[in-house]
């Protein structure tokens, strides 16, 4: 599973990796690159708070689309965490996104209370999972219509390694850098809406979401990670 040390910060590729066992899969024919090269640092933002990365518009483009462009089939499944709150998520595996590789998770804009009833109506027995959430199955129909969301947040963990050196290089530097107790750092771009956890180990995860959404990310940074009144540039690893 993916980077077991913040799996309370992003559990989405922990209880994924499990829905990639499980789940119902987005039918797709083998998978294949777009011809764009779709690169991580490629961010377009529009006037109303929204952004496009990865060859889709955040908050506009659907699951499927996602799927499209890349021709790549996914695993879909609802989790509620221990805090009752439902999410529908995507898993991607290991995939080529433009030129690069990198493994994709993806959380779709979705009605909580749609969620709900779908979980109310669904009688089979939900699974557990090593974040704490509960993994709930989904009907035919429901994976149908759930295709047709749009898609809220995309996290990209990169097979590549990647130096602080690089990261400001192709994204700028960020508004905030914010310092755990551990090697874990939180690079912040509210203006892009991205958020870079950034490892001592080399394994970065980018976490996309529309400028105007960006507290959602904001508020899954750990606790020992208190805000910095400026950015200050750590040392290359």
């Amino acid at each position: 599973m993916f980077r077991s040390p913040i799996s309370r910060i992003f559990p989405i590729f922990q209880r994924l990796i499990v829905a990639l066992l499980l789940g119902t899969a987005i039918a797709a024919c083998t998978a294949k690159a777009p011809d764009h090269p779709f690169l991580p640092w490629d961010i377009k933002v529009f006037p109303d708070g929204t952004s496009a990365v990865f060859g889709v518009h955040l908050g506009k483009d659907s699951l499927l689309e996602f799927k499209r462009v890349y021709d790549q089939k996914a695993d879909l499944a609802i989790f509620v965490d221990p805090d009752k709150r439902a999410s529908l998520e995507a898993y991607f595996g290991t995939m080529n996104v433009g030129a690069l590789t990198a493994s994709v998770a993806i959380v779709a804009k979705t009605d909580p209370k749609e969620l709900n009833e779908w979980i109310a109506n669904n009688h089979a027995k939900p699974d557990p999972t090593p974040s704490g959430a509960w993994k709930y199955p989904m009907t035919d129909e429901h994976i149908r219509k759930a295709q047709y969301f749009p898609i809220e947040s995309i996290t990209y963990r990169p097979a590549a390694k990647y130096t602080t050196d690089l990261i400001d290089r192709h994204f700028g530097k960020p508004e905030e850098i914010r310092n755990t107790k551990g090697s874990t750092q939180y690079w912040l771009y509210p203006k892009k809406g991205l958020l870079i956890v950034v490892n001592s180990d080399g394994k970065d995860l980018f976490q996309y979401i529309s400028p105007k959404d960006f507290g959602v990310l904001a508020s899954t940074i750990a606790s020992d990670a208190p805000p910095n009144t400026k950015a200050e540039q750590p040392a290359s690893k």
